[in-house]
């Protein structure tokens, strides 16, 4: 296996030129994690050239939208989905209230869904949120010796 290139990685990274940043590195969130300069080049062209209403009959619209087609089957492929699978939204935070807050009427007191205790606060904040209109949500814990999630414990929270 070949060796990770640290000081490779971290020339990629524009912000670790800068003194104060360079003290500190936080990969725990899309939100807050310093982006490599490719992104920053994709970004800066994003809203320099194309940040228009997708789909309409003018050219940078229609690039926008190609773009936008190009992302998703991107990311489609990535994690072996179907285009109609998958939804690029502003936030994983924003993505979740959505969908929970879609599916709440279907919902009925009583109902239940697990959530992990090492999930991102973007994942389970939204599903705690319908415990206020009387869904139950499990915690399914994190094996403290193995670092991992136990499939029988997992089991032991279905119903």
């Amino acid at each position: 296996m070949p060796k990770l290139d640290i000081d490779y990685v971290r020339t990629q990274f524009p912000a670790f030129n800068d003194p104060l940043s360079a003290k500190w590195s936080f990969f725990e969130n899309a939100g807050g994690s310093y982006v490599p300069s490719n992104v920053i080049e994709r970004l800066n062209h994003f809203m320099t050239s194309t940040k228009v209403q997708p789909y309409a009959e003018f050219d940078t619209s229609a690039i926008a939208g190609e773009n936008m087609d190009k992302a998703t089957n991107f990311f489609a492929e990535m994690i072996n989905a179907n285009n109609d699978e998958i939804i690029i939204g502003g936030s994983t935070t924003m993505n979740m209230y959505v969908l929970s807050n879609a599916i709440k009427s279907l919902l009925k007191p009583g109902d239940e869904v697990i959530v992990t205790n090492q999930d991102h606060e973007a994942n389970v904040g939204a599903w705690r949120r319908l415990a206020d209109h009387g869904m139950i949500v499990k915690e399914w814990q994190i094996n403290n010796d193995t670092a991992e999630l136990e499939i029988d414990d997992l089991k032991a929270l279905l119903s």
